[in-house]
C-alpha cells in the first residue's frame, strides 16, 4: 500500500513539474513585447500613400546610399525576380533586386545579394530610399519627407550579432526543457509498467 501510494506522490509531482516546465516553454515560445505605439513612425510612398513599413521594422540609416535600412516591410512591396549587376556609384560592384511599390509601380529600393565586404552588413535587407518616402509619425499626427528622418542606431552589424545571440539562447533553453520534459516522461512510464508488472506478481501468487 505504501509502495502505491508512494508511486502515486511521484506521478502528481512529476505531473506538477511537467506543467510548470510546459508552461516555460510557451513563456519562451510566445513572448510578448510591450510596444509604445505612439512613438511608432509609418514609412509611405510618396507617390501613391500605400504604406510600406513602420519604425517597428527599421533598423537603421545607410547613409552612403540614402536609404533607411528594414529587416521586413508591408505586402505592398514586391520583390522583383530579375537580378541586376550595379557598375558605377555607391552600390557598385553589387547584384541586387529592384524593390517596388505595388501601387503604383515605383521603384524604392533594393534588396543586396552580393557586395564588396564593406557592404555584407546589408546583404539581404530591405534598403528603401529615401527621397521616394513620406514618414507620418503617429506621436504627432504630421507627415514629413524620410530624407528630414534620422533613423540612425546602433551599427547593423551589432543590432544583428545581438539577435543572433538572443535566438540562440532561447533555442538552447527550448532543447533542455523538452529534453527535460522527454526524460520525466520515460521515468514516468517505467515507474508505472513497474508498478502494473508488480500488482500482476502478487495478483498470482496469492492465486
Amino acid at each position: 500500500m505504501s509502495s502505491r501510494n508512494s508511486s502515486l506522490e511521484n506521478d502528481e509531482c512529476d505531473s506538477a513539474q511537467s506543467n510548470l516546465i510546459e508552461n516555460q516553454l510557451r513563456v519562451v515560445e510566445h513572448t510578448d513585447h510591450i510596444i509604445n505605439y505612439q512613438n511608432c513612425t509609418v514609412l509611405l510612398c510618396a507617390r501613391c500613400n500605400l504604406v510600406l513599413c513602420d519604425s517597428l521594422g527599421v533598423c537603421g540609416d545607410a547613409k552612403n546610399i540614402k536609404s533607411i535600412i528594414c529587416l521586413k516591410v508591408t505586402k505592398d512591396v514586391s520583390v522583383k525576380e530579375k537580378l541586376e549587376v550595379c557598375l558605377e556609384g555607391p552600390l557598385a560592384f553589387c547584384t541586387y533586386k529592384v524593390i517596388e511599390c505595388v501601387g503604383c509601380y515605383r521603384v524604392v529600393g533594393v534588396v543586396l545579394h552580393s557586395t564588396p565586404q564593406h557592404l555584407s552588413s546589408l546583404r539581404n535587407l530591405f534598403l528603401l530610399r529615401k527621397e521616394v518616402l513620406n514618414c507620418y509619425l503617429l506621436k504627432n499626427g504630421t507627415m514629413v519627407k524620410a530624407s528630414r528622418i534620422s533613423f540612425e542606431n546602433r551599427p547593423l552589424k551589432k543590432n544583428i550579432n545581438e539577435l543572433k545571440q538572443d535566438l540562440e539562447a532561447q533555442l538552447k533553453q527550448l532543447d533542455l526543457l523538452k529534453g527535460m520534459l522527454g526524460e520525466m516522461s520515460i521515468d514516468r512510464m517505467k515507474r508505472r509498467f513497474g508498478a502494473t508488472t508488480s500488482h500482476s506478481t502478487f495478483s498470482d501468487s496469492d492465486e
